[in-house]
């Protein structure tokens, strides 16, 4: 048995199928029923129901266990000696969502690469539970998202605060809050209440995107029951249809700011909800006895670039709140 047979049925029970399982490992099935077959006889047991769809054994579930913590090992040990050998080279994963990725990753590996020439970035854009899940996992190396911090099993660092705002069209604003919809609006930025904005069409993220579930947690305490006309997982598609008038979107603070300089601000209106919207974002990796270099440098790359944040950012987040978004 060696780390080869291990990775061949780590893909087969993830997998459940020789065929994709094959094709993922780029081999034949037969390569790969062949280590399985061995791995059975060495150890003496039945590890896969070989139906439609495949299932793992009894044996074949606890083997799984051994055989993920094998592999790994097997990486920790790998990266340990490259870096013991002063060799930075090699994949590293970083998972982020999308628009913080738009937001932040062209800056950081730009920077990380500079540094780093032997080390490619494999990004994977996805939402903020689906991102925390893979690194467990062990599909990425690193995130940057929101994680609790009492995670057990990973080492996590809070980056910033994010700030999240509501962003509609003038013209959408006039018609449902009336003439009032500066005083409006004022109130919005001190209180974050929610009612205040009930007649507005609204146009939400998705559930496990951390400015949807912040949006739904605000209008929740607010008791209010918003019209939603869209739902997408792209808050880059969301800003375009409300520079269309068609509803009001929850959004980065950074992303408000340059879809108003897009789309201008006789058109966009950026809106303050109070300081309760506010989102810690962290950089995550696994807690391990060895954790790679090449993890920690990527990370003081993005502390060095965004914590703390630019003064100019902050001032203006500072005068958001306070005076309910007026531009």
């Amino acid at each position: 048995m060696n780390f080869t047979s291990m990775d061949y049925f780590v893909a087969l029970a993830e997998e459940k199928s020789f065929t994709r399982a094959a094709a993922r490992l780029a081999v034949t099935q037969q390569t790969l029923s062949a280590h399985i077959a061995g791995v059975e006889r060495e150890l003496g047991v039945r590890l896969v129901n070989r139906r439609v769809p495949l299932t793992l054994t009894y044996a074949g579930q606890v083997f799984l266990g051994y055989a993920q913590r094998f592999r790994s090992q097997e990486r920790a040990m790998r990266q340990e000696f490259l870096d013991i050998a002063g060799d930075q080279r090699g994949l590293l994963g970083v998972g982020v969502a999308s628009t913080r990725g738009h937001m932040l990753m062209p800056q950081a590996i730009s920077s990380f690469g500079a540094s780093h020439p032997g080390v490619n970035v494999l990004l994977h854009e996805d939402e903020n539970e689906a991102l925390v899940s893979l690194l467990r996992a062990e599909k990425l190396d690193m995130v940057v998202a929101t994680v609790p911090h009492d995670a057990h099993d990973l080492e996590v660092h809070r980056l910033y605060r994010e700030q999240v705002v509501l962003l509609a069209h003038q013209d959408l604003l006039a018609r449902a809050l009336g003439e009032d919809v500066e005083g409006v609006l004022g109130r919005v930025g001190r209180t974050g209440d929610m009612r205040l904005l009930a007649r507005l069409p609204f146009m939400m993220l998705g559930e496990n995107d951390e400015p949807g579930d912040l949006a739904r947690r605000m209008f929740a305490s607010s008791g209010v029951e918003p019209t939603v006309r869209v739902y997408s997982k792209n808050s880059e598609t969301l800003v375009d249809l409300a520079a269309e008038g068609v509803g009001a979107c929850f959004v980065p603070f950074e992303l408000a700011v340059d879809s108003i300089k897009k789309h201008g601000r006789d058109r966009l209106r950026m809106i303050g909800l109070g300081r309760r919207a506010m989102i810690d974002i962290d950089v995550a990796w696994r807690r391990s006895d060895h954790v790679w270099s090449v993890v920690k440098d990527f990370n003081d790359v993005l502390v060095e670039l965004f914590c703390p944040l630019p003064h100019t950012i902050q001032e203006e987040r500072e005068r958001l709140t306070a005076r309910g978004g007026k531009k």
